[in-house]
Protein backbone atom coordinates (compact mmCIF):
# COMPACT_ATOMS: atom_id res chain seq x y z
CA UNK A 1 0.00 0.00 0.00
CA UNK A 2 2.82 2.44 0.84
CA UNK A 3 4.44 1.78 -2.50
CA UNK A 4 1.11 2.30 -4.22
CA UNK A 5 0.57 5.65 -2.51
CA UNK A 6 4.11 6.72 -3.39
CA UNK A 7 3.41 5.93 -7.03
CA UNK A 8 0.18 7.92 -6.80
CA UNK A 9 2.03 10.99 -5.53
CA UNK A 10 4.65 10.75 -8.25
CA UNK A 11 1.97 10.64 -10.94
CA UNK A 12 0.13 13.63 -9.52
CA UNK A 13 3.35 15.64 -9.17
CA UNK A 14 4.27 14.86 -12.75
CA UNK A 15 0.95 16.15 -14.06
CA UNK A 16 1.22 19.27 -11.96
CA UNK A 17 4.62 19.88 -13.48
CA UNK A 18 3.18 19.67 -16.98
CA UNK A 19 0.45 22.22 -16.27
CA UNK A 20 1.83 24.68 -13.76
CA UNK A 21 4.13 26.33 -16.30
CA UNK A 22 1.04 27.57 -18.12
CA UNK A 23 -0.30 29.52 -15.17
CA UNK A 24 2.21 32.36 -15.15
CA UNK A 25 1.73 33.15 -18.82
CA UNK A 26 -2.05 32.80 -18.69
CA UNK A 27 -2.84 35.02 -15.71
CA UNK A 28 -1.27 38.10 -17.27
CA UNK A 29 -3.56 37.76 -20.29
CA UNK A 30 -6.70 37.91 -18.17
CA UNK A 31 -9.19 40.42 -19.52
CA UNK A 32 -6.68 41.68 -22.08
CA UNK A 33 -6.43 39.04 -24.80
CA UNK A 34 -10.08 37.99 -24.78
CA UNK A 35 -9.22 34.31 -25.11
CA UNK A 36 -11.20 31.98 -22.91
CA UNK A 37 -8.26 29.61 -22.70
CA UNK A 38 -6.06 32.46 -21.55
CA UNK A 39 -8.31 33.62 -18.75
CA UNK A 40 -9.12 30.40 -16.97
CA UNK A 41 -6.54 28.77 -14.69
CA UNK A 42 -5.41 25.38 -15.94
CA UNK A 43 -6.35 22.20 -14.17
CA UNK A 44 -3.32 22.28 -11.92
CA UNK A 45 -4.96 20.19 -9.29
CA UNK A 46 -6.23 17.39 -11.49
CA UNK A 47 -5.64 14.08 -9.78
CA UNK A 48 -4.08 11.29 -11.79
CA UNK A 49 -3.46 8.60 -9.23
CA UNK A 50 -3.79 4.95 -8.45
CA UNK A 51 -6.73 3.88 -6.37
CA UNK A 52 -6.02 3.77 -2.65
CA UNK A 53 -8.29 0.83 -2.23
CA UNK A 54 -7.39 -2.69 -3.14
CA UNK A 55 -7.31 -2.94 -6.93
CA UNK A 56 -7.04 -5.86 -9.23
CA UNK A 57 -3.61 -6.79 -10.48
CA UNK A 58 -4.62 -5.86 -14.02
CA UNK A 59 -5.76 -2.38 -13.00
CA UNK A 60 -2.50 -1.83 -11.14
CA UNK A 61 -0.58 -2.89 -14.21
CA UNK A 62 -2.59 -0.61 -16.47
CA UNK A 63 -2.16 2.41 -14.20
CA UNK A 64 1.57 1.82 -14.01
CA UNK A 65 1.69 1.67 -17.81
CA UNK A 66 -0.38 4.83 -17.95
CA UNK A 67 2.09 6.55 -15.66
CA UNK A 68 4.95 5.55 -17.96
CA UNK A 69 3.14 6.99 -20.97
CA UNK A 70 2.40 10.22 -19.08
CA UNK A 71 6.09 10.53 -18.24
CA UNK A 72 6.79 10.16 -21.97
CA UNK A 73 4.07 12.75 -22.70
CA UNK A 74 2.16 10.24 -24.78
CA UNK A 75 -1.21 11.55 -23.64
CA UNK A 76 -3.26 9.70 -26.24
CA UNK A 77 -1.63 6.43 -25.27
CA UNK A 78 -2.13 7.16 -21.59
CA UNK A 79 -5.78 8.01 -22.22
CA UNK A 80 -6.39 4.66 -23.90
CA UNK A 81 -4.79 2.89 -20.94
CA UNK A 82 -6.86 4.79 -18.37
CA UNK A 83 -10.02 4.04 -20.31
CA UNK A 84 -9.20 0.33 -20.13
CA UNK A 85 -8.63 0.68 -16.40
CA UNK A 86 -11.98 2.46 -16.01
CA UNK A 87 -13.73 -0.42 -17.75
CA UNK A 88 -12.26 -2.79 -15.17
CA UNK A 89 -12.88 -0.49 -12.20
CA UNK A 90 -15.90 1.66 -13.14
CA UNK A 91 -16.46 3.04 -9.64
CA UNK A 92 -13.02 4.58 -9.21
CA UNK A 93 -13.41 8.39 -9.41
CA UNK A 94 -9.68 9.09 -9.61
CA UNK A 95 -9.42 7.10 -12.82
CA UNK A 96 -12.20 9.16 -14.40
CA UNK A 97 -10.59 12.39 -13.20
CA UNK A 98 -7.40 11.20 -14.86
CA UNK A 99 -9.26 10.55 -18.09
CA UNK A 100 -10.84 14.00 -17.88
CA UNK A 101 -7.48 15.64 -17.31
CA UNK A 102 -5.94 13.94 -20.32
CA UNK A 103 -8.90 14.90 -22.50
CA UNK A 104 -8.67 18.53 -21.36
CA UNK A 105 -4.91 18.46 -21.95
CA UNK A 106 -5.69 17.57 -25.57
CA UNK A 107 -8.35 20.27 -25.89
CA UNK A 108 -11.21 17.77 -25.92
CA UNK A 109 -13.23 19.73 -23.40
CA UNK A 110 -16.68 18.28 -24.00
CA UNK A 111 -15.51 14.73 -23.37
CA UNK A 112 -13.44 15.97 -20.43
CA UNK A 113 -16.57 17.48 -18.91
CA UNK A 114 -18.36 14.13 -19.19
CA UNK A 115 -15.45 12.36 -17.50
CA UNK A 116 -15.27 14.82 -14.61
CA UNK A 117 -19.02 14.64 -14.13
CA UNK A 118 -18.62 10.88 -13.82
CA UNK A 119 -15.90 11.42 -11.20
CA UNK A 120 -18.19 13.81 -9.31
CA UNK A 121 -21.04 11.29 -9.45
CA UNK A 122 -18.72 8.83 -7.71
CA UNK A 123 -17.24 11.36 -5.30
CA UNK A 124 -19.17 14.60 -4.98
CA UNK A 125 -17.03 16.01 -2.20
CA UNK A 126 -13.82 16.56 -4.14
CA UNK A 127 -13.06 20.26 -4.59
CA UNK A 128 -10.51 19.61 -7.33
CA UNK A 129 -13.10 17.90 -9.53
CA UNK A 130 -15.31 20.98 -9.45
CA UNK A 131 -12.27 23.17 -10.06
CA UNK A 132 -11.58 21.15 -13.20
CA UNK A 133 -15.21 21.41 -14.30
CA UNK A 134 -15.05 25.19 -13.85
CA UNK A 135 -11.94 25.37 -16.03
CA UNK A 136 -13.60 23.27 -18.71
CA UNK A 137 -16.80 25.34 -18.72
CA UNK A 138 -14.65 28.44 -19.16
CA UNK A 139 -12.97 26.95 -22.19
CA UNK A 140 -16.40 26.07 -23.59
CA UNK A 141 -17.49 29.67 -23.16
CA UNK A 142 -20.03 29.13 -20.39
CA UNK A 143 -18.83 31.63 -17.81
CA UNK A 144 -21.93 31.33 -15.60
CA UNK A 145 -21.46 27.57 -15.26
CA UNK A 146 -17.76 28.14 -14.68
CA UNK A 147 -18.53 30.61 -11.89
CA UNK A 148 -20.89 28.18 -10.17
CA UNK A 149 -18.37 25.35 -10.34
CA UNK A 150 -15.65 27.54 -8.84
CA UNK A 151 -18.04 28.48 -6.04
CA UNK A 152 -18.76 24.81 -5.39
CA UNK A 153 -15.04 24.06 -5.32
CA UNK A 154 -14.62 26.76 -2.68
CA UNK A 155 -17.56 25.48 -0.63
CA UNK A 156 -15.88 22.08 -0.48
CA UNK A 157 -12.43 23.48 0.26
CA UNK A 158 -12.22 27.01 1.62
CA UNK A 159 -8.45 26.95 1.10
CA UNK A 160 -8.54 26.17 -2.63
CA UNK A 161 -6.52 29.21 -3.69
CA UNK A 162 -6.72 28.44 -7.40
CA UNK A 163 -10.51 28.34 -7.19
CA UNK A 164 -10.55 31.87 -5.77
CA UNK A 165 -8.38 33.01 -8.67
CA UNK A 166 -10.77 31.34 -11.09
CA UNK A 167 -13.74 32.93 -9.39
CA UNK A 168 -12.10 36.35 -9.67
CA UNK A 169 -11.76 35.82 -13.41
CA UNK A 170 -15.28 34.58 -14.07
CA UNK A 171 -16.95 37.19 -11.88
CA UNK A 172 -14.99 39.91 -13.64
CA UNK A 173 -15.90 38.56 -17.05
CA UNK A 174 -19.54 38.65 -15.99
CA UNK A 175 -19.17 42.22 -14.76
CA UNK A 176 -19.56 41.27 -11.11
CA UNK A 177 -16.66 43.34 -9.85
CA UNK A 178 -17.72 43.40 -6.20
CA UNK A 179 -17.87 39.59 -6.24
CA UNK A 180 -14.45 39.47 -7.88
CA UNK A 181 -13.07 41.69 -5.14
CA UNK A 182 -14.64 39.43 -2.50
CA UNK A 183 -12.82 36.44 -3.99
CA UNK A 184 -9.59 38.45 -3.99
CA UNK A 185 -10.00 39.36 -0.31
CA UNK A 186 -10.81 35.78 0.64
CA UNK A 187 -7.74 34.56 -1.23
CA UNK A 188 -5.44 37.02 0.54
CA UNK A 189 -6.76 35.89 3.92
CA UNK A 190 -5.40 32.45 3.04
CA UNK A 191 -2.32 33.45 1.09
CA UNK A 192 -1.26 37.03 1.80
CA UNK A 193 1.80 36.79 -0.46
CA UNK A 194 -0.01 35.58 -3.56
CA UNK A 195 1.44 37.71 -6.34
CA UNK A 196 -1.02 36.41 -8.92
CA UNK A 197 -3.94 37.69 -6.86
CA UNK A 198 -2.54 41.23 -6.96
CA UNK A 199 -1.68 40.88 -10.64
CA UNK A 200 -5.19 39.78 -11.44
CA UNK A 201 -6.78 42.48 -9.28
CA UNK A 202 -4.59 45.02 -11.05
CA UNK A 203 -5.85 43.75 -14.40
CA UNK A 204 -9.43 44.03 -13.18
CA UNK A 205 -8.90 47.62 -12.04
CA UNK A 206 -7.26 48.35 -15.39
CA UNK A 207 -10.32 47.05 -17.18
CA UNK A 208 -12.52 49.30 -15.04
CA UNK A 209 -10.40 52.32 -15.90
CA UNK A 210 -9.17 52.69 -12.31
CA UNK A 211 -5.59 53.59 -13.17
CA UNK A 212 -4.20 54.40 -9.72
CA UNK A 213 -5.75 51.32 -8.11
CA UNK A 214 -4.38 49.18 -10.94
CA UNK A 215 -0.88 50.60 -10.51
CA UNK A 216 -0.96 49.96 -6.76
CA UNK A 217 -1.95 46.34 -7.20
CA UNK A 218 0.52 45.69 -9.99
CA UNK A 219 3.38 47.18 -7.98
CA UNK A 220 2.48 44.88 -5.10
CA UNK A 221 2.49 41.95 -7.50
CA UNK A 222 5.87 42.93 -8.95
CA UNK A 223 7.44 43.33 -5.51
CA UNK A 224 6.17 39.91 -4.40
CA UNK A 225 7.41 38.26 -7.58
CA UNK A 226 10.84 39.80 -7.08
CA UNK A 227 11.02 38.69 -3.45
CA UNK A 228 10.02 35.20 -4.50
CA UNK A 229 12.62 35.30 -7.31
CA UNK A 230 9.91 34.77 -9.89
CA UNK A 231 11.46 37.09 -12.41
CA UNK A 232 9.25 36.06 -15.33
CA UNK A 233 6.27 37.25 -13.32
CA UNK A 234 8.02 40.49 -12.35
CA UNK A 235 8.91 41.21 -15.97
CA UNK A 236 5.38 40.45 -17.06
CA UNK A 237 3.91 42.90 -14.55
CA UNK A 238 6.47 45.51 -15.58
CA UNK A 239 5.00 45.20 -19.08
CA UNK A 240 1.52 45.85 -17.74
CA UNK A 241 2.75 48.86 -15.77
CA UNK A 242 4.30 50.31 -18.91
CA UNK A 243 0.90 50.15 -20.61
CA UNK A 244 -0.31 52.37 -17.78
CA UNK A 245 2.50 54.86 -18.37
CA UNK A 246 4.57 53.81 -15.34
Amino acid sequence: MDKQLETSKKIEQKFRGFTVYKQTSFIVSILLMGSITAIVPPVAEAQISMSRKKSTTEVKRLLEEGRRLVNARDYNGALAIYQRAAALEPKNPTIFSGIGFLQAQSGNFRDALISYRRAIALNGNNSDYYYAVAYIHGNLGDMKASKEAYRKAIQLNRNNVNAYLGLMVTQSRLGNYDAAKWAYEQLLERDSKNARAHELMGSIFKKQGKRQEAILQLRKARDLYERQRKFDGANRVDGLLRTLGV
